[in-house]
């Protein structure tokens, strides 16, 4: 591609992890989608934002421990090559970082385990071991572009240096970045890729990667 990469941000559900929604899958495996239906219709409707969307399904969960929630969390598998991708980063010292408008309950703990440089998005607030039913919302699926932005500030990486890796437009919202779409879910995500990944396996967008 022509470009140094210094740096890749990755999109958490779907492609980290085959998971399209943790918060369908939380949903899911606490039996509360039918609320979280409801508030998923309004948000595509208009009628509440993401914010508020993010907050009704929290609401949901009031009272899930921890423990109960790490149990869940510890079902939830990893896509195909993906270790293969950090390990390989990390053996050429670029930094990677994790970017979801999902949860930080995930986000974090895939951190932890890959050993990524960087991780945000959104907090479900805990008290005294259990979901308080709020959230802190600090990545929506519209500012991803201005959370990778402040990520390589930190980092000290130009944005040209940046590759972008997820399967929806929002995952690639940077023009000057290089931008792989992973098994992309809506057609412009396709339109705004420079690579397309069809494969399951993340280990394919390691030869579009020109690594400094």
């Amino acid at each position: 591609m022509g470009r140094a990469i210094r740096l890749v941000v990755f999109d958490l559900d779907g492609t980290l992890t085959p998971v399209d929604s943790l918060w369908r899958y939380l949903h899911d495996a606490f039996g509360t989608w039918e609320k979280g239906r409801i508030a998923a219709l309004r948000y595509r409707r208009g009628e509440i934002s993401y914010t508020e969307w993010a907050e009704a399904d929290a609401r949901c969960w009031t009272g899930v421990s921890l423990i109960t929630l790490s149990e869940v969390l510890e079902k939830i598998p990893y896509q195909n090559g993906v270790r293969i991708v950090f390990d390989h980063l990390k053996h050429n010292s670029v930094k990677t970082a994790i970017v979801s408008a999902g949860l930080s309950v995930l986000a974090d703990k895939f951190a932890r385990e890959l050993n990524a440089d960087f991780a945000e998005a959104n907090d479900l607030e805990v008290n005294d071991g259990a979901l308080t039913g709020r959230i802190r919302v600090k990545v929506s699926v519209t500012e991803k572009g201005k959370i990778v932005q402040e990520i390589a500030s930190k980092a000290r990486i130009r944005i040209e240096e940046v590759a972008l890796v997820g399967d929806r437009a929002n995952d690639l919202p940077l023009d000057a970045c290089l931008r792989i779409a992973f098994k992309p879910k809506d057609g412009l995500a396709r339109e705004r890729a420079d690579v397309i990944i069809e494969d399951d396996d993340l280990s394919r967008i390691l030869p579009y990667l020109q690594l400094s």
